[in-house]
């Protein structure tokens, strides 16, 4: 058996960043032309949650930041652990993206919503579909 050695990974150079989440929520859910105002609150739940997502982001780069200006001072460590109890990005990240991925998708923000909306697909279950036609047959 022959062994490998592995390199480390460089930790010199900062990743860059992805773009802003709160803008491309923004972009999109404007772009939504079918939207009406009762679709308001989930708009503003979908911005809300690209908001908390990019907030554990900041704290955690805020983290970092502090972490290498305090590593001398035994006097913050108060702060900073207070600090790192809230940048648990990977955490804020899992709980929320689905959740937001699913905001969006009943807006009609994803590529299946927006194949379910099309005319001769109609969404709903068996049970709308009924309502429907018995308000079209009350109608008539």
């Amino acid at each position: 058996m022959t062994r490998r050695k592995l390199a480390s990974v460089p930790t010199g150079q900062p990743r860059e960043r992805a773009p802003d989440l709160r803008d491309a929520v923004k972009a999109a859910v404007d772009a939504m032309d079918w939207l009406t105002p009762t679709d308001q609150a989930m708009k503003t739940l979908a911005l809300r949650q690209a908001e908390e997502i990019e907030k554990a982001i900041d704290r955690a780069e805020q983290l970092d930041e502090l972490r290498r200006d305090l590593s001398d001072d035994m006097s913050a460590l108060k702060r900073l652990k207070a600090l790192e109890a809230m940048c648990d990005v990977t955490k804020t990240v899992g709980w929320l993206g689905p959740q937001l991925q699913g905001v969006l998708r009943d807006l009609g923000g994803t590529p299946a919503a927006r194949k379910a909306m099309k005319e001769d697909k109609p969404v709903g279950s068996r049970l709308a579909q009924l309502r429907a036609a018995a308000a079209r047959a009350d109608d008539a």
